[in-house]
């Protein structure tokens, strides 16, 4: 990996650990716990929204994971949720509403985790036409107008 590449990497393991803030830290209550099973099934969805979840999406999440020290517990919930999302069938409609019956859509937590899948979308300096049709749906699902993508887009420096 060159150092252009590590920095860059580590910049948005910066940006993603700020995007979700305090969400996971210390011992996993119920809140807690439904926040990582939606959170990293949301982004096993957004892993496979191109076609096919590279082993750098599955690499990147398990890092994710270790930036955030998660417990053995919270790492079992993460890749099991992770997994659930990758699959065709997950239904992520089905977890935004789970989410929403302990987060109201425009609540910081839901924000944090809008932010944080725009952010992983474009890793890779580019969104692909899977990934930004995921990123619509995911958008009004979470309750936010359909203007904030393309606003959230021009002001976190995403690329199409």
């Amino acid at each position: 990996m060159s150092s252009d590449t590590a920095a860059a990497s580590g910049s948005l393991f910066r940006d993603v650990k700020n995007a979700f803030g305090e969400l996971f830290s210390g011992k996993l209550d119920p809140r807690q716990e439904l926040l990582i099973q939606v959170s990293f099934g949301l982004l096993g969805a957004m892993a496979r929204a191109d076609g096919i979840v590279s082993t750098e999406e599955a690499a990147f999440t398990n890092k994710m994971m270790d930036e955030f020290k998660f417990s053995a517990r919270a790492r079992q919930v993460a890749t099991e949720s992770f997994a659930t999302g990758c699959r065709r069938d997950y239904d992520f409609k089905s977890d935004v509403r789970r989410l929403f019956g302990d987060f109201k859509p425009g609540s910081p937590e839901v924000d944090r985790i809008y932010t944080g899948l725009l952010r992983l979308a474009a890793a890779d300096a580019r969104i692909r036409p899977g990934e930004m049709r995921f990123l619509q749906q995911i958008t009004v699902a979470l309750g936010f107008p359909e203007s904030e993508l393309q606003r959230r887009m021009s002001t976190t420096r995403l690329t199409g």
